[in-house]
């Protein structure tokens, strides 16, 4: 009876045994199976998050600053519908001026220099010359005749318009009168071309120089005399231009010319901002045809005026004459990547104080015009984004730095 109850317990023991051996490795696999399964999430999030930080790079001020990044913004502009030309900034006229002396005389003094802004009566130069102190000698003494005389022609008109005095010396005194008068006038003239005050001289007060000065405002483009020199009356001695009228000369081809009216707006660019457009707006279609050039001249005033404009500038312009604009950026704002093109926008939902996110955006390149390209959307684009327009390079090369695509901290 006892052996029989120990092989039932025997039994027993086995098979209860056996039974936790089995719980006990299925509660092992199901644990690496969760285990299993979570590592396969998270390196699915570590690759989705990778995939998306090479779209993302954030940069510190100071590394702005390094790489010269610049921040712009889209601009409308058109880019087909536009007559090609180009041409040079001109002054009017009425806006420049040449100056030389009215007789010939040696430099005494030279009163600006080269870029200087002159008001208009203003001292340009002192000469000398011995014929202005004649000039001024000749004035004075005439002056004193013409006042004798003129008291000598009223007086007899008076006798003679009362039939007292005789025709014949009143017409003899008025001869006389009105000729020195005219020889007093003209003498005068020349004094004031020489810029002399007759009031000083009717005090008495010769000078021995006399002064050259500026007819116009504006700045002093040349300087063409010294201390010493002796200057001719045909020679050139200053240029003066005002600026703030400088204009626009274009050239237009013939097979152009009837595309173009009064009125209408002028994109153009110049060497010294050649990362900018500037606007202008024709306002005169030349109406004689430059034969050599094949070509008629167009005027175009500016209306968006950077600084540093002076007449000779060459201009790249186009002649808008329908209106078409498409958003684009510089040429240099934009970047090819294995045959895809990108831009960068700040990321401001990225952004913090301390450093300024980038996100690197697909779009495909359509007109292409004075170094701009319209951006075509591969993608959603923010609205109204801050665009990099210059360092694309330096942020590309940040963002391929170290693994996950160049997060630089």
């Amino acid at each position: 009876m006892k052996k029989t109850t120990y092989i039932v317990v025997i039994a027993l023991f086995t098979m209860f045994g056996c039974s936790s051996s089995t719980d006990k490795n299925d509660s092992h696999q199901g644990h690496a199976h969760d285990e299993e399964e979570t590592t396969s999430l998270h390196s699915d999030d570590v690759e989705e998050e990778e995939e998306k930080s090479d779209y993302l790079v954030h940069l510190k001020p100071a590394q702005l600053r390094v790489m010269d990044i610049k921040i712009g913004s889209f601009k409308m502009m058109n880019l087909s519908t536009t007559v090609k030309t180009n041409g040079q900034l001109e002054l009017p006229p009425q806006n420049k001026a040449s100056l030389s002396a009215v007789i010939s005389g040696r430099v005494k003094e030279v009163k600006v220099i080269e870029g200087q802004k002159v008001r208009k009566g203003q001292v340009l130069a002192v000469m000398e010359n011995p014929e202005a102190i004649d000039l001024q000698q000749e004035y004075v003494a005439l002056k004193n005749q013409v006042e004798y005389v003129e008291l000598d022609y009223k007086r007899k008109k008076e006798l003679y318009q009362d039939s007292i005095g005789s025709a014949k010396e009143y017409q003899k005194v008025k001869s006389e009168y009105f000729s020195l008068k005219a020889e007093f006038d003209g003498v005068r003239a020349k004094l004031k071309l020489l810029n002399y005050s007759t009031s000083q001289l009717d005090n008495g007060k010769i000078s021995s120089t006399f002064n050259v000065i500026s007819p116009i405002e504006g700045h002093v483009r040349l300087v063409e005399i010294n201390i010493g020199k002796f200057v001719q009356p045909q020679e050139e001695m200053f240029e003066i231009v005002d600026n703030d009228h400088i204009h626009m000369d274009l050239m237009v081809y013939e097979k152009d010319i009837d595309k173009i009216k009064d009125g209408q707006k002028v994109v153009f660019s110049i060497s010294t901002h050649p990362e900018h457009v500037f606007y202008g707006k024709v306002f005169s279609v030349g109406k004689a045809f430059e034969s050599d050039l094949k070509a008629v001249r167009v005027h175009a005033e500016i209306t968006s005026k950077p600084t540093g404009l002076l007449p000779g500038m060459y201009v790249d312009a186009r002649i808008v004459i329908d209106s078409n604009e498409v958003q684009s950026v510089p040429v240099g704002a934009v970047i090819d990547v294995e045959g895809l093109s990108y831009i960068f926008v700040v990321n401001d939902a990225e952004s913090d104080e301390v450093h300024m996110a980038f996100s690197k955006i697909e779009i495909n390149k359509g007109a292409m015009d004075m170094g701009f390209v319209e951006v075509v959307p591969a993608q959603p684009i923010p609205d109204n984004p801050k665009v990099v327009i210059n360092g694309v390079y330096y942020i590309l090369a940040e963002m391929n730095k170290g693994e996950g695509g160049g997060h630089s901290h």
